[in-house]
């Protein structure tokens, strides 16, 4: 409370009661101060010294002053304001400056703010902020667009990412979404949403698939050019595609151009206003009132089953042939592709070629193995944390010490359904591994590189070196960092520029190992496509034939292991018996020789002393294709 204010009751206060003229109001400083002189007149008087610049506070007494109403004198202005006990207490709050209103009108306001007091039993001030605020709401909600939704979504995606709860794939996917609803030929980000009618949403589905048919990289160039002239590649039956020249896997795939981009981008637009949805009935629920926002118009994207469902998209993944699991035909001749693009370019590839061999060995998908450490790499508090995913090629009768399992053995820490992935590491899979392991980037090196930068940034900060000098060296740092970064991973980024430190992108070797193995070659009408979910499939198709055994492809393919809050990594040897881990082992152990021994050359180029060498007799040497002739490979004649 201010000094000079008054505190206690009685005749202090009854001191500052005065029933004071408009004019006189307007009068008042912390200079002077009200006075009864003769005849009951009212004057302002000088205060005393003692008091001179102190804020007080008058009662008003004048005829039709509300109880509690009066004025408060401070250092630069006079207000208006109000004390009364309501239903919580006793409350005060300022009702105005008295250069705004007359007396009169600052009584009306007063007796009104009362009202609200004594109704809510909320400070009038902060009662009045919630209207505005909810009328703020209100305002929002009825004008809110897609766009805006979907950007609060991503906000919150962004926070789980930070958190490590979704993936940084998972957001830019949800950004290209918006991205494709922002097209001016949909022309969907920036509608209403309590405006949006089934017809609005069906008819904005209908433009964006077009939109990505048109831009669909599953229809090859030329016969793209053949289907321009049709507005809809949807209508064309299967006889007039084949007039056009379109046929085999290729009917499906026009048929289904941009399905999948319409039913990615409209179901991350119903998450989007879902969540807002949400958010708004969980709001409403709290205030006790009816929610702004109930109805979610992108639901009929389900309701009226625009997207396929599981059996439709089996069937067109069949008709179209875009899951590809090679076979005994085609596994012997990526693999060659593969090892051949291996010394091409004088090892530049190597690191591609050996991730895509693991891939292929281990199963993982696209973004597994690339993020793989060296396990004397990974500082303590990372391993137990299970923070890193990492590789241990101990000896076959070694026990590592955080999973408490014998033999080499790989850790993934954030597969792609969230969870771990812990397997052992067979024959041919810690040939590649070692072969790594003996070329792997001198981290000794690196680390004195660092000290030795840093040590020259912070002299050049003491003494004083130019903001040019300082850069330079504060560049050379990071460069320093970002070695020793990527000394530690399995497939270091071949450039030094990599924001990540690892190898990412297997785009390129896949186009040319796709080309090498024959399986695009447009003249022979031959286009199946590879990726590295089709190296994961391999693995399941030939774990399936052989083993027989349900549960050991599926551990194969995808165990799920302990999470973080365990009692430390030897938590993961709970989930293998003795039994299941030998027997997970010799599993990897025999599909990884059936795979690999579909290609004599490939397996006596990555075997050891310790394997009979095969015969290469029917095994023919590939071609790969160089950049300015064709090379033959893997061939020792």
């Amino acid at each position: 409370m201010a000094n000079g204010v008054a505190t206690k009751a009685g005749a202090r206060r009854a001191g500052f009661k005065f029933s004071l003229t408009h004019a006189q109001v307007m009068q008042l400083s912390t200079s002077v101060v009200p006075e009864v002189v003769g005849g009951g007149r009212i004057k302002l008087v000088p205060r005393p010294k003692a008091d001179l610049g102190k804020p007080y506070r008058i009662v008003d007494a004048s005829q039709g002053a509300p109880v509690g109403f009066g004025f408060y004198v401070g250092k630069t202005k006079v207000t208006y304001e109000m004390v009364r006990r309501g239903p919580n207490g006793v409350r005060r709050f300022a009702l105005g400056n008295v250069t705004d209103m007359g007396l009169a009108e600052a009584h009306e306001k007063a007796r009104e703010q009362v009202a609200i007091l004594l109704s809510t039993g909320e400070n009038p001030k902060a009662h009045q902020a919630k209207a505005r605020e909810a009328a703020q709401n209100i305002e929002r909600l009825a004008n809110i667009t897609v766009r805006e939704c979907m950007a609060a979504y991503l906000a919150d995606m962004e926070e789980r990412l930070a958190r490590g709860q979704v993936k940084a794939n998972s957001v830019g996917a949800y950004r290209d979404s918006m991205a494709r609803l922002a097209r001016p030929e949909v022309g969907m980000a920036d509608r209403i949403v309590k405006d949006l009618r089934e017809a609005d949403i069906k008819g904005a589905y209908v433009a964006m698939r077009k939109s990505a048919m048109v831009r669909s990289n599953r229809i090859p160039t030329h016969l793209r050019a053949v289907l321009a002239e049709y507005e809809d590649w949807a209508e064309l039956d299967t006889a007039k595609l084949e007039l056009l020249g379109i046929t085999g896997k290729y009917i499906q795939r026009v048929k289904a151009a941009g399905v999948a981009a319409a039913e990615h981008t409209f179901t991350d637009a119903y998450r989007g206003v879902k969540h807002v949805v949400l958010k708004e009935v969980e709001l409403a629920s709290i205030e006790g009132r009816a929610p702004l926002l109930s109805f979610n118009p992108f639901s009929i994207i389900f309701s009226k089953k625009l997207v396929r469902s599981a059996r439709e998209l089996r069937r067109h993944y069949e008709r179209a042939e875009v899951r590809n699991p090679l076979n005994d035909d085609t596994l012997p001749k990526v693999l060659k592709a593969i090892v051949a693009r291996r010394d091409e370019q004088g090892g530049h590839n190597a690191g591609a070629s050996d991730y895509l061999l693991l891939t292929l060995l281990w199963g993982t998908r696209r973004s597994e193995a690339v993020q793989l450490r060296w396990f004397d790499r990974c500082s303590k508090g990372e391993l137990s944390q299970r923070e890193v995913s990492w590789v241990w090629l101990g000896a076959a009768d070694a026990v590592n010490p955080y999973t408490g399992r014998t033999g080499p053995q790989v850790f993934m820490s954030d597969t792609k359904s969230g969870e771990s992935r812990f397997l052992p590491v067979s024959y041919f899979a810690e040939r590649i591994l070692r072969r790594r392991f003996e070329t792997r980037l001198d981290d000794t090196a690196a680390k004195k590189e660092l000290t030795a930068a840093r040590q020259l940034l912070e002299s050049a900060r003491k003494s004083g070196a130019s903001k040019a000098v300082i850069a330079g060296l504060q560049e050379a740092v990071e460069k320093a960092e970002h070695e020793v970064q990527r000394s530690k991973y399995v497939f270091p980024a071949r450039s030094n520029r990599s924001k990540t430190g690892h190898y990412s992108d297997s785009k390129s070797i896949l186009a040319n190992v796709r080309r090498d193995a024959g399986l695009a070659d447009l003249r022979d009408e031959v286009d199946q496509g590879l990726t590295p979910h089709d190296l994961r499939r391999t693995l399941g198709r030939y774990a399936s034939l052989h083993l027989g055994d349900s549960r050991v492809v599926s551990q194969m393919l995808h165990h799920h292991v302990s999470q973080p809050g365990d009692n430390g990594m030897a938590e993961v040897s709970k989930l293998y018996t003795d039994q299941e881990w030998k027997r997970l082992r010799e599993a990897f152990s025999e599909v990884e020789e059936l795979m690999i021994a579909s290609s004599p050359r490939v397996w006596n180029r990555l075997k050891g002393v310790d394997k009979p060498r095969l015969d290469e007799s029917k095994d023919e040497p590939v071609t790969i294709f160089a950049p300015r002739n064709q090379i033959t490979a893997l061939d020792d004649d």
